[in-house]
């Protein structure tokens, strides 16, 4: 006996159409969600970005309490070579227990000039990373191959920082840290908090900026985004460079006061030079460039920053999109937008200009 045939239709597959269709789908959901996890990654960053900037001012405290005052550069003599920074000072009050058997503060950091040769073992510890003083949103390179002795030495290699330790306003000549600035933190400065007088709360201590770039040209940087990782390299031009000046600052070269008319004022300088880019290069130096900053320009400022022989204003500026992070000296961190208004940052820079701040 013959069963008759079950008939089964054909199979079908997708047409191209719709594949087309679902590729679209898929391709606008991923668009959508694109964006959404790249601003919880940044928030991410953020956060963290912030508790490295709490961690260094409870380092700040910590230090104060110990030493009745706060780090300030330079803390084995007043060479213009440099030696060690605010972060090397505050070293015993990171955990970071190892950097302490490398760094020998009755040792110079460097001998020689421009910036020197590391001494050992100050040369293991400038290549030592501290996750602590880096900023996660930084997409730059964090080790410097530095040239020592003004190019004739050897390589060696420099860890990197996104923070600096504020040196004021850097309005006129308070740029030049050789003698006392408006901010918490010069050469051989002896800052207590007992200073403070405008308060705490309404003072800077620390604050995020870029990295350099190392490979510059000797031409204008293209681009704003070069320009805000480079700076204006001015001829050296102090009376005498083993001096402190009588006055603080160059021989005749005080900065304007407004901050659009600098970046003109300095190319028409005869001193000016060309570009240099080792922006944060060292956590260990105290060179101002490496890890000092000043209220000069506004937060994420595209006009470049100076130095000369080191000193000069140097910007606060970060990967974080609107502003910067600013740690004030009571220990609080917040994020100060890029379109605060400069007579407001440049009042959050000292610690005694008695000026009246409003929350931002």
């Amino acid at each position: 006996m013959n069963h008759p045939r079950s008939f089964r239709p054909p199979s079908r597959g997708f047409t191209l159409v719709e594949l087309l269709v679902v590729i679209a789908i898929i391709g606008v959901l991923v668009g959508l969600l694109l964006p959404a996890v790249q601003a919880a990654r940044e928030a991410a960053r953020r956060m963290q970005c912030s508790n490295n900037l709490k961690q260094v001012c409870l380092a700040m405290h910590n230090y104060e309490s110990t030493h009745q005052k706060l780090p300030a550069n330079y803390v084995n003599g007043t060479s213009i070579g440099g030696n060690f920074s605010i972060f090397a000072q505050m070293a015993p009050f990171y955990e970071e227990a190892n950097l302490l058997d490398m760094i020998h503060f009755d040792r110079p950091l460097t001998v020689g000039c421009c910036p020197g040769q590391l001494v050992d073992p100050h040369d293991r510890a400038a290549a030592t990373a501290i996750a602590t003083l880096t900023c996660p949103s930084e997409d730059y390179g964090r080790v410097y191959p530095v040239v020592s002795l003004g190019g004739a030495g050897p390589t060696q290699n420099y860890s990197a920082t996104n923070y600096a330790m504020c040196n004021g306003t850097g309005v006129g000549t308070l740029y030049d840290t050789r003698l006392p600035t408006d901010g918490v933190s010069w050469i051989g400065a002896k800052v207590g908090f007992e200073s403070v007088t405008d308060g705490l709360s309404n003072t800077a201590a620390f604050a995020e900026h870029l990295l350099g770039v190392l490979d510059t040209s000797p031409s204008e940087p293209a681009t704003t985004a070069m320009s805000m990782r480079t700076m204006m390299n001015v001829t050296c031009a102090f009376i005498d460079r083993s001096q402190r000046p009588v006055t603080p600052g160059m021989a005749g070269y005080t900065i304007p006061e407004n901050p659009n008319e600098f970046e003109a004022y300095s190319k028409g300088h005869s001193l000016f030079r060309g570009w240099t880019g080792q922006r944060g290069a060292g956590w260990i130096s105290g060179r101002e460039y490496w890890t000092g900053y000043t209220h000069y320009h506004p937060p994420q400022s595209g006009i470049p920053d100076m130095q000369s022989c080191g000193w000069g204003v140097f910007g606060a500026r970060s990967n974080h999109p609107g502003g910067v992070h600013v740690a004030r000296c009571d220990g609080s961190v917040g994020f100060v937008n890029e379109s605060i208004d400069l007579e407001t940052w440049r009042a959050l820079g000292t610690r005694n200009g008695h000026e009246v701040l409003v929350d931002f």
